[in-house]
């Protein structure tokens, strides 16, 4: 058995957030208790809160909902039934293992779910914060058949996906952040990265990696701004499993209609979403900042600013977009 087997069988068996021997844990996996201690410590530096307590052994201080397969799809429709999903407990990245997977297999809409990511990324190099069973860690493979200039504005796209998701679930107070977070209450509760790969000339491919705060615990100083949860606004339990399928579901169907027509059918969908319309923003570029009133997005993705110079046309890359009366 490997390290990582006998780490996610550890952690199954953990899951229900009772005692356990390590004398009965090390009889089931096969090894001794020594090994079950190390191992035991190893899932602790990983953030799990386990107890030992003398006479009874290990427990989660809380029971922990695992995402399986099966439960995930009963929460698709039926034409994602045959859709490629991929568990994983701990992984360094999502968009990593996906590249992999894909390499052998390059199935359309391909995915990889985590428990945790130790690595895992947002834009610009940021560190997306993953702790281990609290959110949804999220990678899809989409192919580029007309090629990369195809891709204009699908984080745009999918953000309006998980929006959508949020509101269906009876969740206010929802917005997007251009180009790529999804809001509630003015508080981040989703991140988008879309990696893209391939000739500007021929096809390529998109890699699309997600986070979503479904139950996040207190992060201290390793995010940088305001954050919420999914279950933070809402009055019952959070079903991983569910919520998984979800958002499998709506990013599915908005890449189809993204592929399908760019962003055409879904300007006015973005304005009652848009964090940011019709409202004063600062353009941070680099070393330089333009300020102007918000006017939303054009039908490839690129935010509309209206300036003293006229109407300007922004696309993604490394602009940072602020409220300008903050």
């Amino acid at each position: 058995m490997s390290t990582h087997d006998l780490d996610s069988r550890l952690v199954l068996r953990l899951a229900d957030g009772e005692f356990h021997s390590g004398e009965q844990l090390g009889a089931e996996l096969g090894v001794s208790r020594a090994a079950v201690h190390n191992h035991i410590e190893k899932l602790t530096a990983l953030g799990l809160d386990i107890f030992r307590v003398s006479g009874k052994g290990y427990r989660l201080s809380k029971p922990l909902q695992l995402l399986n397969e099966n439960g995930v799809r009963a929460n698709l429709p039926a034409e994602l039934g045959n859709l490629p999903i991929h568990l994983h407990h701990v992984t360094s990245s999502t968009n990593d293992d996906i590249r992999a997977i894909i390499a052998a297999n390059p199935a359309p809409g391909s995915c990889v779910l985590a428990e945790m990511q130790t690595h895992g990324r947002g834009r610009r190099g940021k560190q997306w914060h993953s702790p281990f069973g609290n959110n949804l860690y999220l990678s899809i493979y989409w192919p580029l058949s007309q090629g990369l200039n195809a891709a204009m504005g699908l984080s745009v796209a999918l953000g309006l996906a998980i929006a959508e998701a949020l509101s269906a679930a009876g969740i206010d107070k929802v917005s997007v952040k251009w180009p790529n977070d999804v809001y509630i209450d003015r508080k981040k509760v989703a991140g988008i990265l879309v990696e893209l790969e391939g000739q500007a000339g021929g096809e390529g491919q998109a890699i699309i990696g997600i986070g979503l705060n479904l139950e996040m615990a207190d992060a201290g100083n390793t995010i940088d701004q305001p954050y919420t949860s999914v279950a933070a606004h809402l009055n019952t339990p959070v079903n991983r499993n569910w919520w998984a399928g979800e958002l499998i579901s709506h990013c599915m169907q908005m890449l189809s209609v993204h592929d399908a027509e760019n962003l055409k059918s879904l300007l006015d969908v973005w304005r009652r979403y848009d964090h940011f319309y019709q409202k004063p923003v600062k353009l941070i570029l680099g070393q330089h900042e333009q300020e102007g009133i918000c006017q939303g997005i054009d039908e490839f993705g690129a935010l509309l600013v209206q300036q003293n110079d006229g109407l300007k046309r922004y696309f993604g890359g490394e602009i940072s977009v602020r409220n300008a009366t903050a």
